[in-house]
């Protein structure tokens, strides 16, 4: 925990950061008369959602090609690797706009990100930033990258209303449990929650704005793009929490957000298909996009493997049982989730009609954890998330066909 010693000469109205639920000069009503709505943003989730999609599809035929290129003294081949495992994890942030769209949640310990927020906004702003965390503070559900983001925007947006600077221009970052009864706040279910504050002293939201500030691209900053506070509110409620706002023009303002407590997420793995037959050492492919093919098939080549392609059910149909007829069926098939005219979830469900023991892996764009596990629940025996390295591929392979 860190608090600063000094507090005497915080505006009255933003006192020092204490633990609770009372609010000495906003009222409990006034705290939460502004509380977002659930469809604000859901024009922009769609939209970003594509076209993280096509993005993943293309950081996929690169991440293949680099595969198969030999390694180099400078390591440019792993650098290359690393930029497009970034660039992965800024798709899955435009994936995570929709709400249906999740990225991977884990256990967090909120204090942690607290102290880098708080850390990353060094010298930058003329505030002097203070921050208390509870030390028994319980962990949350949740993707720290995505919780990283959310109180990087409200401090960012805290920091950016301090302009003309206050009299001892002050943030103030609180982070509590409480315990919330039935119907205590609108919206959020009884029981344990962690209480994330931003309180600041700057110029404040005014009243005619203040519900605008929820609306994708909504912005009355000269270089902002009006996504933060909405990105903000979709992960939030993502994770069955709520962002509360209140404000007073040359008062200041205070974002509440509460994320519940929640239990541990399951573990997302491949499965080993429950029979093992002679293995060919071949694959089938099937993607839409036949560079995608092109380059798995290197990247199979690389880890021992042949493979053959298919864009659609039919070819996939004519090429497994060309080979199941003549006894050398394929050890596993790669499937995408999302083809022309059908699904992977098809391809699987005709696959299975025609040979029950057929291993089917799954090539998913999306990064949604409970879409991920459905997906296992349907007979899939392993997920592959695009873009994914050689040697992803290689482990669910080893999974999937015990070797």
């Amino acid at each position: 925990m860190n608090e600063a010693d000094d507090t005497s000469e915080v505006s009255p109205t933003l006192k020092a950061p204490s633990f609770g639920v009372s609010h000495p000069a906003l009222s409990q009503d006034e705290i939460y008369q502004t509380l977002l709505k659930l469809d604000k943003n859901h024009s922009v989730a769609p939209i970003a959602s594509n076209l993280a999609k096509e993005l993943n599809d293309l950081l996929t035929r690169i991440m293949g090609t680099l595969a198969s290129l030999p390694k180099t003294k400078d390591n440019a081949v792993e650098q290359a690797e690393a930029a497009v495992s970034e660039a992965r994890e800024i798709t899955k942030r435009l994936q995570s706009l929709n709400a249906s769209e999740a990225a991977s949640k884990r256990e967090v310990r909120v204090g942690p990100i607290v102290e880098n927020v708080i850390a990353n906004l060094g010298s930058s702003s003329v505030a002097k930033c203070e921050y208390a965390v509870d030390p028994a503070l319980p962990t949350i559900e949740c993707d720290p990258a995505e919780l990283n983001q959310v109180l990087s925007n409200l401090v960012r947006n805290a920091t950016e209303a301090m302009v003309p600077p206050p009299h001892n221009p002050t943030i103030q970052v609180t982070a509590e449990r409480i315990q919330l009864g039935a119907s205590e706040i609108a919206d959020l279910k009884e029981g344990t929650y962690v209480k994330l504050e931003v309180r600041d002293n700057g110029s404040g939201i005014s009243p005619e704005i203040i519900q605008q500030i929820w609306d994708p691209f909504f912005t009355t900053k000269k270089h902002g793009s009006g996504l933060g506070l909405p990105t903000s509110l979709e992960i939030i409620r993502r994770l069955e929490g709520i962002i509360g706002v209140t404000s007073e023009v040359g008062v200041g303002t205070v974002f509440s957000v509460f994320i519940p407590v929640t239990a541990k997420p399951v573990q997302l793995k491949g499965t080993q298909a429950p029979s093992v037959r002679f293995k060919t050492g071949r694959l089938l492919i099937v993607d839409k996009d036949p560079e995608i093919r092109h380059v798995l098939a290197r990247m199979l080549e690389v880890l021992d493997y042949r493979s053959d392609g298919a864009r659609d059910l039919e070819e996939t149909l004519q090429q497994y049982k060309r080979y199941f007829e003549i006894s050398r069926p394929y050890d596993a098939v790669l499937v995408d989730l999302t083809l022309t005219g059908t699904s992977g979830e098809h391809v699987l469900s005709a696959l299975k009609a025609y040979d029950p023991e057929v291993r089917v892996i799954a090539l998913s764009t999306i990064s949604h954890k409970t879409l991920l596990e459905d997906t296992l629940n349907q007979g899939f025996v392993g997920v592959l998330l695009k873009p994914f390295k050689k040697s992803e591929l290689g482990e669910v392979l080893k999974t999937v066909l015990g070797s």
